[in-house]
């Protein structure tokens, strides 16, 4: 058949006249030609082509890219690569809204759902800017250990986040754009800084003890003041500094302002919202739990209270 009427076209295709008259319209179905009579006549290879204008226009390609493919003036898979780019985008857009609603549901807060939209469908560098802000505020063109640290640990959203993950966000983004967390995580930044160097490999072994001994003790209530506390203290003390070769101890006086000093020093870097931070980034980020910051946390202040109360 070298060609053929509309309604023979209809008939060969599945599709309807009133689509292959809008085909034609579009010039994405040329038309050989027409009857005496005015009707529209199809060459032999409108069949193929009409079926394949058919599946692209249900695979969402547009008429203007479909005729660009047609006259050759693309290739069918720039095409195809072009809208399964644009498909992934909308994918994972419509995976944050999704993760943003569930996320949403149980709120009493109509304006919490215009917050987490607003900071869920921001793209990674805005998202990033925001981090990136937070830590020029605290640690400016010094960042140092802790500050390269923390840059290298930033909260990376994937593109199908749980509403745990996209309630995560929220809150970190929150904290970020706290002036008052911004001034104390600055503060912490500027005394570690004048403190010198990283601790050494006693004091990281002091600080496992802490979370051994203190943080049970936290946990059960004890008494920061008691002998069992004390107790404690001193088995802290013992793992802490070497003490002189000749086993000499030190008098009360000394005993006492060690104590305040490493009280106050525990205060000074002891800030439950940073313990937070990292509990969220690793909601984020997907990181297997450990111990929890906030066991952490309570372990480190009671210690605190334990050696205020006997100093």
């Amino acid at each position: 058949m070298e060609t053929m009427m509309i309604g023979q076209l209809a008939a060969s295709t599945g599709l309807s006249v009133r689509t292959l008259r809008f085909y034609a319209d579009a010039g994405v179905l040329p038309v050989h030609g027409r009857t005496a009579s005015g009707y529209r006549m199809f060459g032999p290879d409108a069949v193929a082509r009409a079926r394949l204008v058919r599946t692209l226009r249900e695979l969402g390609v547009g008429l203007d890219d479909i005729r660009r493919v047609l006259v050759a003036e693309t290739s069918l898979d720039d095409v195809a690569a072009e809208h399964v780019r644009a498909l992934d985008a909308q994918i994972r857009v419509l995976r944050l809204r999704r993760a943003v609603l569930r996320a949403f549901i149980g709120s009493t807060d109509p304006e919490e759902l215009g917050r987490m939209s607003e900071l869920t469908t921001m793209t990674a560098e805005e998202r990033r800017r925001i981090v990136d802000g937070y830590l020029d505020a605290v640690f400016g063109d010094d960042p140092g250990p802790v500050g390269e640290r923390l840059s290298m640990a930033t909260p990376e959203m994937p593109d199908d986040p749980t509403p745990e993950q996209v309630a995560a966000w929220v809150e970190i983004a929150g904290l970020l754009r706290d002036p008052d967390f911004v001034a104390s995580s600055r503060r912490m930044a500027e005394r570690a800084r004048a403190e010198g160097p990283e601790p050494d490999v006693a004091q990281f072994e002091v600080g496992k003890a802490i979370g051994r001994l203190a943080g049970p003790a936290a946990r059960t209530g004890v008494d920061p003041a008691s002998p069992q506390a004390l107790d404690i203290v001193e088995r802290l003390e013992a793992l802490g500094p070497a003490r002189p070769a000749d086993g000499t101890q030190p008098d009360d006086r000394t005993r006492v302002e060690e104590r305040l000093r490493a009280a106050e020093r525990i205060d000074a870097f002891t800030d439950r919202r940073v313990g937070r931070y990292w509990t969220l980034v690793g909601i984020i980020n997907g990181w297997a739990p450990d111990q929890a910051p906030a066991d952490v946390i309570d372990a480190w202040e009671w210690y605190a209270r334990a050696l205020r109360a006997h100093a």
